[in-house]
């Protein structure tokens, strides 16, 4: 057995301002384009992932920052990476783009070395699109979703220039707000936050808009503005009458699925979303989502192959996912998953779903996601007893476990995961010894060397507005011992197993379940250094034990059990659920009773979420035939989509006619492939069917291009996948390998390092066929930065490597003025002399299989480095330099070299601007030749002409 355990590393610096020392960003960065410069030159060539920080999204906001605009920054406090994967904030950023006159612009938390980088100068938080600073923005909203990002939002609501609490806030500071799951208790981020939108967001973000808008027209100031914000249904502030009820968007088919934002570096899920449905009522008495977001409401299947069909072509994606609570609940999934897979069976593209209930996927379902392919499915039996799963109310049995499991298999998965929770309210011992057994009877079935079992045990975190909210959480120790139970009995079993760390989730708990002194803890923490405490490396539970003590507050009372008739500190918001309903499901709870799902079985359980015109709304009323009867509304007959899927069935693309059918056109004796259309199968002239019918199988094409502006950023694996999805919007027929899981057929030259910029680089690509003018409708579709160049046909024959092929790399290097710690032009020219006349210049290179050593100028060639004129002009001085690789294949990397030259003339060789100009490789008559020079030389002709012009 495989064993994960999260270690901790508890060194963490401070980077937060000490009490009574307030952080200011410089007045010099209000201007945008000074604030672009010194993020280009003084910040990013220093940090990790630079490219979290540019902007430049597909499919962003390109109109600008205008004096008579309202402005929204939407800010998330987690890392790009994962806010780019967020779909509320897709959402939010759509609606305000799309259907308001307001300027929208993106933030998220920056990393901690990015802080301690902005702090050293002064640089403020900015909208990643505008450059704009986050202080000048009117609203700034925040997305909380996981209470283990509070410490960023203080970190970006500091970097932003205003104070933390809301009360210390003046006439010139934004408004701050947050909306998501976390402020549905608001008694601990309520102080840092002028308001609260509690509920779905749709609605009220554009109503904020109106009214941001109206204000700035009527010359009103922040007190103005907040006044209207507040004003607005849903909205939680501290004097607002109470309670507040969280807003619900009546029909998801209101609001189709939102634009597709392409981020500029790989996010977390790298897919295009497609949100099914909202709402869930399969009662799991631990879900907080499933109790906030009811009744269920779906989106038409019709509706969503649209949406797959637009939101590939937009983005060049190779995934969609079908997301909700529970997607195989959705009645719509047959017709969705039919229809999508359909539409697009010949376009590379694969369907993922997320974690399913054993009991809602059918025989039909997995045979249609077998030939997805697909790598893992994902369970959550959540307790390994049925007694323990009666409590949650999971209503499963150990036999439709297995059975889900053994379908999953036979499906063609290679990896099946189970997520289980330890410490549920009431269990034992033996309940974790029948989630071991549990276990068992799932890898046994798994085939020898086939399917690996991956089970994940996460400590309960009890949440507000759930039947567990009462419950309380088992203490560390507790955890600890249960998991080492469950880990001894599984140990026998070839599996791999995952163990949460417990302290992740006592911090969960106590931040999600905390009263208004929790808000002092938190900014005590934040002072002392607490950032990303979702994140391993940065959890540190010792910050946060002190920050309790210090706040005279005791963990233990916040998350011991409570008394289900005492006041929460909750209580002031309603999200639509009776708390006399939660009360009666604990009892029912504590004595292992059912409560079936109030769609499909039994009359509706009085939970209040289905009041007037809220109702549950079903894409396929049809497959909730044959339930029981029942009283209420909770099936309405008006539902939208009931029959719209049964007399307008999914349309299916028809495939192009054969060469020579009925109706296709012959071949003109003139004709010219250039005519026709690749891109397009089914609508090309008839012609061209039938001449690339005739030809080889695939060409390959050499190419040039050029990669600058802050694309330099860009690590090789994030440019490929620009490139990557560029060609799949682009429709252009690119060959792939063959295999489980083809990839498009490119070859790439030698990759450039994060920072340096790259003028007729090369790389090879192959297409299923001769496609003239490829470069220019590839080139649509680039981001800006990369630009196609030059290109040449090879054939049908894949070219050698262009990294092997070449050995000389010449660069164009800007060094960094004097006032920025840059020698001045007589110190780079002395250190150039001195360079060229030493006999060698020995550099150790660290490696993690051991050093070598090189000698820095034996890479040099003659006349490969030189100073170019000083005008007095830029920042500093100019290098003209070439490096060749050592016989040996080693290399020096450009920065490496600039500290070997200069030594301590340049402390930062990062802040020099570089530039590879091209590369080389020596030709057998002594000739440098780059790339496209040497195919020529090899005597290549045009694929086309000699495969069907002759």
């Amino acid at each position: 057995m495989e064993t994960d355990l999260e270690d901790q590393q508890p060194q963490h610096p401070d980077r937060a301002p000490a009490p009574g020392s307030p952080w200011r960003p410089a007045p010099a960065f209000d201007d945008p384009a000074l604030l672009s410069d010194a993020l280009r030159r003084r910040v990013l060539p220093g940090v990790a992932a630079p490219g979290r920080y540019i902007g430049g999204e597909l499919g962003a906001d390109r109109d600008g920052f205008s004096a008579d605009r309202a402005s929204v920054l939407l800010a998330f406090p987690d890392v790009y990476e994962v806010g780019m994967s967020h779909q509320g904030l897709r959402i939010l950023y759509t609606l305000l783009v799309d259907r308001t006159g307001a300027f929208c612009d993106l933030a998220f938390a920056p990393w901690p070395d990015m802080e301690q980088a902005m702090r050293a100068i002064g640089l403020p938080l900015y909208g990643l699109e505008s450059r704009r600073p986050a202080g000048r923005f009117d609203l700034v909203g925040f997305s909380l979703g996981y209470e283990l990002t509070y410490t960023n939002m203080l970190t970006m609501i500091d970097l932003s220039g205003a104070p933390l609490r809301a009360a210390d806030r003046g006439p010139d500071d934004p408004i701050f707000m947050a909306g998501g799951s976390c402020v549905l208790n608001p008694a601990v981020v309520g102080p840092f936050l002028d308001l609260l939108v509690l509920g779905d967001g749709e609605d009220v973000v554009l109503e904020m808009a109106a009214e941001l808008q109206a204000s700035r027209a009527a010359g009103e100031g922040r007190d103005g503005r907040l006044a209207r914000l507040r004003a607005l249904p849903g909205v939680w502030w501290p004097g607002a009458p109470q309670p507040v009820r969280s807003r619900v968007v009546r029909d998801l088919n209101d609001y189709p699925p939102p634009r597709q934002i392409v981020p500029v570096i790989e996010p977390v899920h790298d897919r295009l979303a497609l949100e099914v449905m909202r709402g869930c009522v399969r009662g799991c008495r631990f879900c907080q989502a499933g109790m906030i977001t009811r009744p269920v409401r779906e989106r038409d299947a019709d509706l969503l192959v649209a949406a797959a069909r637009e939101g590939l072509a937009a983005s060049g994606h190779a995934e969609v996912s079908l997301l909700s609570l529970s997607t195989g609940d959705y009645t719509g999934l047959g017709e969705a998953v039919a229809g999508i897979q359909d539409a697009l069976a010949a376009d590379h593209t694969n369907l993922v779903l997320p974690s399913l209930r054993v009991d809602s996927v059918d025989e039909g379902l997995y045979d249609r996601i077998s030939n997805e392919r697909p790598s893992s499915f994902t369970f959550a039996p959540e307790a390994g007893s049925a007694r323990l799963r009666d409590v949650v109310n999971k209503n499963i049995t150990d036999e439709e476990i297995v059975t889900a499991t053994a379908q999953a298999l036979r499906a063609g998965v290679k990896n099946v995961k189970l997520y289980f929770m330890i410490g549920l309210p009431t269990e034992t011992d033996d309940d974790l010894v029948a989630l071991a057994e549990l276990v068992g009877r799932v890898v046994r079935q798994a085939p020898r060397g086939g399917a690996q079992v991956h089970v994940s045990l996460s400590p309960f975190s009890p949440k507000a507005h759930t039947t567990f909210q009462w419950a309380g959480q088992i203490s560390r120790a507790e955890i600890d011992r249960r998991n080492h139970l469950v880990a001894g009995l599984l140990r026998r079993h070839k599996l791999k197993l995952s163990l949460r760390d417990p302290e992740i989730s006592f911090l969960e708990a106590m931040l999600g379940l905390g009263d208004g002194r929790l808000a002092d803890v938190l900014e005590r923490a934040w002072r002392a250094g607490a950032r990303f405490e979702g994140w391993t490396e940065y959890m540190r539970i010792g910050t946060w034990e002190r920050a309790l003590a210090e706040c005279g507050v005791e963990a233990a009372e916040i998350l011991s059990p409570r008394d289900p008739e005492a006041p929460l500190p909750w209580d002031g918001v309603d999200v639509g659920i009776d708390k006399d309903f939660l009360r009666r499901d604990w009892r029912r709870a504590v004595q292992a009773r059912t409560l079936p799902d109030c769609r499909l079985e039994g009359p509706c359980y009085d939970c209040t979420s289905c009041d007037g015109d809220i109702q549950h709304i079903f894409a396929k009323l049809e497959a909730l035939q044959g339930a029981p009867a029942r009283r209420g509304p909770a099936i309405p007959s008006h539902g939208r989509g009931t029959t719209r899927l049964a007399d307008d069935p999914i349309p299916r693309q028809t495939p192009p006619p054969a060469p020579g059918a009925a109706g296709s056109p012959e071949p003109a004796p003139d004709f010219d492939p250039r005519n026709g259309d690749p891109a397009r199968p089914g609508h090309e002239d008839g012609r061209w069917v039938n001449w690339r019918q005739q030809a080889a199988a695939k060409c390959w094409y050499r190419v040039e291009y050029t990669k600058g502006d802050d694309l330099v950023f860009l690590g090789h694996l994030d440019f490929q996948r620009q490139l990557h999805l560029a060609l799949r919007r682009s429709r252009l027929p690119v060959a792939h390998s063959k295999g489980y899981h083809p990839h498009p057929m490119l070859k790439f030259g030698p990759p450039l390092a994060v920072g340096v910029g790259g003028e007729r680089e090369c790389l090879d690509i192959a297409f299923d066929h001769q496609v003239p003018g490829w470069t220019e409708r590839l080139g649509r579709e680039l981001p800006p930065g990369l630009s196609l160049g030059r290109a040449v046909t090879i054939g049908a024959q894949a070219p050698p490597s262009i990294d092997q092929a070449v050995s000389r790399f010449d660069y164009r290097v800007r060094l960094p003025g004097a006032p920025e710690g840059g020698p001045t032009a007589d110190v780079a020219a002395a250190a150039v002399d001195a360079f060229l006349a030493s006999p060698n210049r020995l550099v150790v290179r660290k490696r993690p299989k051991g050093d070598i050593q090189i000698d820095a100028r034996a890479l040099v060639p003659e006349g490969g480095l030189g100073l170019a004129r000083v005008d007095g002009q830029g920042p500093g001085p100019e290098l003209r330099i070439s490096l060749l690789r050592s016989e040996s294949g080693a290399g020096l990397p450009v920065h490496e070299f600039l500290a070997c030259l200069f030594g301590q003339a340049l402390p930062e060789p990062g802040l020099c601007v570089v530039t590879r100009t091209g590369y080389s490789g020596l030709h057998r008559d002594g000739r440098w030749l780059s790339p496209l020079e040497e195919v020529g030389e090899t005597g290549l002709r045009f694929w086309l002409g000699r495969h069907f012009y002759s």
